[in-house]
């Protein structure tokens, strides 16, 4: 009932309200009319027994002092004859309740008992009620009687009745015409209401456009205007928010496709109320599930590597302290699985003009690929691709960090060794690279497992390694070690039916002194590799500190070398070469020295080897081609008898140039020499290969007139097989025939047989290193043609040769 009353129109309850309040007024005022007129009733009632109880009590005394009771009931009897209102009977009887009077309503035979007459005693009156008065009587002679009359109240209630149903019948008029006054006025009323009802109603469905009618000045117009004009503002309001959430639909659509692009995940931390937003991407991230992670910031820190979870904590607070501008670390996540992901955190905290931070907002980035990219780098930067070894650098780091744990609390030594493969660029070149790394590969894993705990392996060259053995009691310890690395494990070549067995050489360095480094550690093994690659005997060499002055002085004589071939540092000497016939000088052999500022005159041994492995040897040879042609240009202008051919040198890798013999041609021209002035010399193996550039080259020489000599014959491979094949002119014998050709008969019968072929050819034979009388008689006898060699002449300086050559000339005018 109460949520029907709830639900009423208000109309409907304006009514029903002004109803229920007229009805309980009119009901309040019929009651209390109700209640005065009982009030008056009684009040008339008690005047009326008043009366007639002192009227009756006179007569009563009067006409009984007189015994006259007859007269006084005929008096009575006439008075109430017929009454119906009003006294309607009188009784008075004796003590004993003898009647002395009886006037009126015959029908009473005994006394009715009075009646009492009390607090609304008139509200249950309803007719002919009689009210029964009793009151005590003095008759004669003292006697006590009893006299009791009626009155009869029926015209009061007849009036009572009387007013009420007017009362009642005029609450009930008034209440109609209160009705119908409330109904037309409540409608008049709510008319606009119901109006301004449809219209929220229509703005409620949308129809922003709708509009109340309002016509008048009353309130409820105003309200209706007001109405409109709130109903314009709205649909203005509206319109902007629509295009604003256009505005913002498009913004976060451009803002969700950045993030999508971004690949990043959002965050954001409301710190009063202690909870944190994470995005779908910010899940996904972490390996969950849309949602998967608790609206709490606690929640993410527990996926935080725990290496990194006490960084990421002080970071935060310094941010939020405002020690930092923005919040940025990069650190490791757990997944699902149990791995760990790298991802980069960045936030910023939204600071007002209080201390206090109400908000936090980021994002997180998934940059696993990067990091494991960047330690790939670092990894390939510190190691080898190829065998996976560290490398030279990653190396020395291991050895500094050996030599200072050595520094501080270890008496034991550590050892550096280096490594180097033998006949690894023969690999190479026979089988290819493939096979070569295969080598590589192959010697990395050997020395790996031939290495105790703790030690490290490198690769620190091409075909060089390097290992730092740590804790040795002493260098026999390294040693051992090292003899286990020399052989290393045969394995077949997959492209030839070959089997190869690699070897290396071994350099080894101890830590002694306290101030030594990794760089010289390295260095000084690299030193002592160099010994063992010259050595014949020994495959493993300790580095001492003599190998360390050659290294030195070798890096000076290279830095120096480079000097002297760019400022004409060099000098050539000359070394007769004798007729055995009549020992008379034929011509010479131009031979390189070096007349060092430090040194002094340094021998060709001592420097040829260097400018060899710097690649400058055919600097050097030009460098002695040029001084020879300047010397032999100056003794062009000496007489006839003072001039004299000198054969030059040419290396392996002057040889392998293919325009060498324009080169060599224009020196020569441009000092204006003939060209049967100047012969060239070359080792009989450079003409193993008749196809071969050197080969070229020379016939090129040759059909300029230049004369060509094979130097060492007798040392290459075949010889007598290409002997008919090679552009020269003259072959001169090692020397290593010349030293036992005076004991050794069978090489004697070699060194004829050799001198007999070469003539046959067409050649001439000079023999090489002559020290002593007995050779020179020997080669002499087995018809060798020149000789060259101590026993006739050391080689010579430029003045030297001049008066050599002077000497030469007088011996022939005389």
């Amino acid at each position: 009932m109460f949520l029907r009353f709830r639900h009423a129109s208000i109309r409907f309850r304006l009514l029903l309200a002004s109803t229920t309040v007229q009805m309980v007024l009119l009901s309040l005022l019929l009651a209390n009319s109700v209640r005065l007129m009982n009030n008056a009733a009684s009040a008339s009632l008690d005047t009326t027994i008043s009366q007639n109880s002192s009227m009756l009590h006179a007569m009563a005394t009067t006409y009984g002092e007189q015994q006259r009771y007859g007269e006084l009931q005929d008096i009575l009897g006439e008075l109430l004859l017929g009454a119906n209102e009003g006294l309607v009977y009188v009784r008075i009887v004796a003590p004993d309740q003898t009647p002395l009077v009886s006037a009126g309503r015959p029908d009473i035979d005994a006394l009715p008992e009075p009646t009492v007459i009390r607090t609304g005693f008139f509200e249950g009156v309803l007719g002919n009620e009689i009210v029964h008065v009793r009151h005590p009587l003095l008759l004669p002679r003292n006697e006590v009687g009893l006299l009791q009359f009626g009155v009869s109240v029926s015209g009061l209630a007849a009036a009572r009745r009387a007013i009420t149903e007017q009362g009642l019948a005029i609450a009930l008029s008034e209440i109609v015409l209160t009705f119908l006054l409330l109904s037309t006025i409540g409608y008049l009323l709510t008319r606009n209401l119901g109006q301004l009802l449809a219209g929220s109603k229509a703005i409620a469905d949308g129809h922003l456009e709708h509009r109340v009618p309002s016509k008048g000045h009353d309130e409820l117009s105003v309200i209706s205007r007001h109405f409109n004009i709130m109903a314009a503002t709205l649909q203005r309001r509206v319109a902007e928010l629509q295009d604003t959430a256009t505005r913002l639909r498009i913004s976060e659509e451009r803002h969700a496709l950045a993030m999508r692009g971004a690949n990043d995940g959002l965050w954001d931390w409301d710190i009063p109320a202690g909870t944190a937003y994470y995005s779908d991407r910010f899940c996904e991230i972490l390996g969950l599930p849309s949602g998967g992670l608790a609206s709490s910031p606690e929640a993410f820190l527990d996926y935080i590597h725990p290496d990194e979870l006490t960084e990421y904590r002080e970071r935060m607070i310094e941010h939020l302290k405002g020690d930092s501008a923005q919040f940025m670390m990069e650190h490791r996540v757990r997944l699902p699985d149990g791995n760990y992901r790298w991802v980069l955190t960045r936030g910023v905290a939204r600071r007002s003009n209080t201390p206090r931070i109400s908000r936090m907002a980021g994002s997180i980035s998934d940059i696993d690929m990067r990091k494991r990219a960047e330690e790939q780098l670092i990894h390939d930067a510190l190691h080898d691709g190829l065998t996976g070894l560290p490398n030279r650098a990653l190396f020395i780091e291991h050895v500094n960090h050996a030599l200072a744990q050595r520094r501080r609390d270890s008496d034991d030594m550590i050892a550096v060794v280096a490594i180097n493969l033998e006949r690894f660029s023969l690999v190479n070149d026979s089988y290819g690279h493939a096979v070569g790394d295969e080598l590589l590969r192959r010697a990395a894993a050997h020395i790996k497992a031939s290495l105790r705990e703790g030690d490290v392996a490198a690769r620190v060259g091409g075909d060089q390694f390097a290992v730092l053995l740590k804790d040795l009691a002493s260098s026999a310890d390294a040693l051992r070690i090292s003899e286990t690395l020399i052989a290393l494990p045969s394995f077949a070549v997959p492209t030839a039916d070959r089997i190869l067995h690699p070897r290396c050489r071994i350099g080894i360095a101890l830590s002694e002194a306290e101030g030594e480094d990794a760089q010289a550690l390295l260095r000084d093994a690299d030193n002592a590799l160099h010994k063992a690659r010259q050595s014949d005997t020994s495959p493993i060499e300790f580095f001492h500190a003599s190998m360390h002055t050659q290294a030195v002085r070798a890096l000076q004589l290279e830095s120096d070398l480079r000097w002297a071939l760019a400022h004409g540092g060099l000098a050539v000497h000359y070394q007769p070469i004798v007729a055995l016939s009549d020992r008379r000088t034929a011509s010479f052999e131009a031979l390189v020295r070096w007349p060092h500022a430090t040194h002094g005159l340094l021998a060709p041994s001592e420097f040829i080897p260097l400018a060899e492995t710097l690649d400058l040897i055919h600097d050097l040879g030009m460098e002695v081609l040029r001084i020879a042609c300047a010397d032999m240009r100056n003794w062009k202008n000496r007489p006839e008898s003072l001039r004299a051919r000198v054969s030059v040198n040419l290396s392996a890798r002057q040889l392998a140039r293919p325009a060498l013999a324009t080169e060599l041609l224009a020196i020569v021209d441009r000092n204006g020499l003939p060209h049967d002035q100047v012969r060239f010399e070359v080792t009989e193996s450079l003409l193993a290969r008749p196809d071969s550039p050197a080969t070229r080259s020379l016939r090129e020489l040759r059909n300029a007139g230049i004369e060509i000599l094979i130097d060492d014959f007798g040392t290459g491979y075949s010889t007598l097989s290409y002997l008919h094949t090679m552009p020269c002119n003259q072959v001169k014998l090692d020397g290593s025939f010349v030293s036992s050709i005076t004991e050794d008969h069978r090489l004697q019968a070699i060194v004829r047989r050799s001198i007999e072929l070469a003539h046959d050819l067409g050649m001439t034979v000079v023999a090489e290193c002559i020290e002593d009388a007995r050779q020179f008689e020997v080669l002499r006898e087995l018809g060798c043609d020149y000789g060259q060699g101590y026993y006739f002449s050391h080689p010579l300086n430029r003045d030297q040769t001049l008066q050599w050559l002077e000497q030469e000339s007088a011996k022939a005018s005389t």
